[in-house]
């Protein structure tokens, strides 16, 4: 018994030195004044400690401290993020305290200049690509010291106006499905509010630190699938040059998707050409938004998904998300914008650098192979993927999920992501650039020798009117023996097809068949086979155009050009063949959108050295009266001599209009017309030509699509002053107003 109540008085001895010693250990701690500080970059704090023991030496890995003592000033540095400062006493006991500085970064001259070169790249790219290169700018901001969940959504608020100007650019060409767009983009909406909120979940438990790992980690899984599959295309793209393949069906996926009919769910899409039930959209828009809010770039899930999952074209696929693009990217702006993660300066600056480089990096494309534009889409990425990996050790380190990394190897870590990610910048820029200068050089000879034919046309016309200073002769032009046909398998391409073969017939000539195929090296890694569909698609209607021909006697040859401006290609291939006359489509559009006939029949027009037929819808040139409207300029005898030609080969008659308006009659503008008139009509009359004239008074435009409803005219021919940019595209002229309006088909003569 005595020997358990000594036992029993030994063990409650040392529990109680246990406890005295503990409670001395607490009365030792460090404690800091305030606990948790609250502050914001380059704000102030005073930070005080108790429990110390004489001296104290002060640390902070980030922002600066002054004084000395058990009370200091903290000043934040001016990057929001993890603060951890150190305090030492003379007994050699340490302790630290850990926080978030928070706000916006603090930029100066070289943050701008380093931020909105980083735009202009980013806009390089995507003009390149022909679709988004967001995916190198959360990555910059963040190798800045922006926090990811700031980066994300300073990005989305650059990203999104883009998008809505590209998707209506888009539209025009008609590649965009509105409704599916609208449909994908409302679940879409719906995932980007529950990424934020993960984003924002994230950053609160774990901090800036958590944020960063988080997107960092998406940003490498995404890259390595996206740039490995764009890497593989150009490389596969390299080494054959072999345009054919098997042809390739929807996918059993979209056709099961396509079979499913849900009472009250099904709607119909134009892209996909069938009824789909709506709830199919909704992962598929969800998982589209949620990416989004993770890295601001959501098409990588977005655009494969409505091809593979829904059956949706390739080309249309890409269109639709920058409408998907635009919705989510407004809403994921205005969530974030709410909980104060926007950096406004961020976006502008970026936005401003972009606006630069889209357009550079879009005549860049003009001038290289398909191959070489995947290239440099698939090296950046793996560049920025690896310029991301580098982080993760550091960030896990931070968070303490690993073993402390030395300060030593932070530095080299963050130092190497940086370069990687200056290199892949710097790789994209040059051989942009590259292909930019060249073809700069190239469209200065070519302008060059344009004024040289102008100068010699001139000095001619000089020497022509000095020996017949009575009667002006007019240009020797109006040659139709190389005709390129432009089609887009359309209504409207039909009616040109018609006319391009039956003008062969009659001229004894030539013609050539094309198509083009716009060009997005984002997505074509994901939908190879689709693309592959639609070449083979394109091409059996070519073959279909050259049967049609052949069978009329008329020698004809097909081309697929692929590029970003449509209109560059067709120019392109008409110079490359020394095309007489190029024939074109034209809607059967009403109101503007009439008046504004086209962006890429405006600036073939505007761009083309040759001779322009454009087809409405449903006309057709019959023969009965051929249309010239002149005015006295070399312009107006250009397209009286091309009448003429035109004439001899329809047998028709020509109907000679001049308009003065009501304003010049008191200028004597009349009896100039007259002149005008009676010249051109000796002239054709000479040449056996039946010759009717028409002198009226009035708005020229209006004045000649009235003559020619009246008169049954099935052609008209006007000049054209071979302008280009706006005024080309808002048709200004007399001339762009009868190609608007006019019901039957309209030659513009060009010198």
């Amino acid at each position: 018994m005595s020997k358990l109540l000594k036992t029993s008085r030994f063990i409650i001895m040392l529990l109680s030195l246990q406890i005295v010693g503990w409670a001395s250990a607490q009365a030792e701690e460090f404690v800091f004044e305030p606990a948790n500080p609250a502050l914001e970059t380059l704000e102030e704090i005073t930070l005080k400690v108790s429990g110390t023991t004489g001296e104290l030496v002060w640390k902070a890995s980030k922002g600066e401290i002054r004084g000395s003592g058990n009370e200091v000033t903290y000043i934040a540095s001016g990057v929001p993020e993890k603060e951890v400062i150190t305090v030492t006493d003379a007994t050699g006991k340490e302790a630290t305290l850990a926080f978030e500085v928070g706000g916006f970064l603090d930029i100066h001259l070289k943050e701008i200049l380093f931020l909105f070169i980083v735009g202009f790249i980013g806009g390089l790219v995507s003009g390149f690509i022909g679709s988004g290169g967001a995916f190198v700018l959360t990555p910059a901001m963040m190798s800045l010291g922006v926090p990811a969940i700031m980066a994300v959504a300073s990005n989305m608020c650059h990203k999104f106006p883009k998008a809505l100007v590209g998707s209506m650019k888009r539209a025009k060409y008609g590649q965009v499905d509105l409704k599916l767009g609208l449909i994908i983009g409302i679940s879409a909406e719906a995932g980007v509010l529950y990424g934020a909120t993960i984003q924002t979940q994230i950053k609160e438990v774990f901090g800036d630190v958590g944020s960063n790992l988080y997107v960092s980690l998406v940003f490498v899984v995404v890259l390595a699938v996206v740039g490995g599959y764009v890497l593989r295309d150009a490389i596969k793209a390299y080494k054959s040059s072999d345009s054919g393949g098997e042809e390739h069906k929807v996918t059993k996926l979209a056709r099961w998707v396509q079979s499913v009919n849900i009472p009250y769910t099904m709607m119909y899409f134009p892209s996909l050409g069938t009824k789909i039930s709506v709830l199919f959209t909704i992962p598929v828009g969800f998982a589209t938004g949620m990416l989004a809010a993770t890295i601001a770039v959501g098409g990588f899930i977005g655009v494969p998904a409505m091809m593979y999952v829904l059956g949706a074209p390739g080309l249309m696929a890409s269109a639709t998300e920058l409408v998907v693009a635009f919705v989510m990217g407004m809403g994921g702006t205005i969530k974030y914008a709410l909980d104060g993660f926007v950096d406004i300066r961020l976006a502008m600056v970026i936005l401003a650098g972009s606006l630069f480089g889209v357009q550079l990096g879009a005549i860049g494309t003009t001038y290289v192979k398909d191959f070489m534009v995947k290239l440099v889409m698939g090296v950046i990425m793996i560049l920025v993927l690896f310029s991301r990996g580098l982080k993760v050790p550091v960030y896990l380190s931070e968070m303490g999920e690993i073993e402390p990394l030395s300060e030593g190897t932070i530095t080299i870590l963050n130092y190497s992501s940086f370069a990687m990610l200056v290199v892949a910048l710097a790789t994209g820029a040059i051989i942009i650039l590259y292909a930019l200068i060249k073809g700069y050089r190239k469209n200065t000879r070519e302008l060059a020798l344009a004024a040289e034919k102008e100068a010699i046309f001139q000095a001619t016309a000089k020497e022509e009117e000095d020996f017949f200073p009575s009667s002006k002769q007019l240009s020797p032009t109006g040659r139709f023996e190389r005709i390129l046909v432009v089609s887009d398998q359309s209504k409207s391409s039909a009616g040109a097809e018609r006319e391009a073969i039956k003008l062969a017939q009659r001229t004894d000539g030539t013609l050539s068949a094309m198509s083009v195929m716009m060009s997005n090296p984002e997505h074509e890694s994901f939908g190879g086979k689709f693309l592959e569909k639609e070449k083979n698609d394109v091409l059996a209607h070519l073959e279909t155009v050259k049967t049609t021909a052949t069978d009329a006697g008329v020698d004809c040859e097909i081309t697929i050009r692929n590029g970003v401006e449509i209109y560059q290609e067709i120019v392109n291939e008409a110079e490359k063949n020394h095309t007489d006359i190029i024939v074109m489509g034209r809607r059967g559009y009403t109101g503007m959108k009439r008046l504004m006939m086209g962006s890429n029949t405006a600036k073939v027009i505007g761009h083309a050295q040759c001779n322009i037929l454009v087809v409405p819808e449903s006309a057709k040139i019959g023969g009965k009266r051929i249309l010239v409207a002149v005015d006295g300029s070399r312009y107006g005898d250009i397209a009286a001599d091309a009448a003429a030609k035109m004439a001899r080969h329809l047998y028709a008659p020509v109907l000679l209009v001049s308009v003065v308006r009501s304003s010049d009659l008191k200028e004597g503008a009349h009896g100039y017309a007259v002149e005008v008139i009676k010249r051109i009509e000796h002239f054709m009359t000479q040449a056996g030509i039946t010759v009717e004239v028409e002198l009226v008074s009035g708005r020229p435009a209006d004045a000649i699509l009235e003559i020619a409803k009246k008169k049954d005219v099935d052609l008209i021919v006007v000049g054209s002053h071979g302008r280009t940019g706006l005024d080309r595209v808002l048709m200004g002229s007399v001339s762009d107003r009868v190609i608007g309006y006019a019901e039957c088909p309209i030659l513009v003569a060009k010198g």
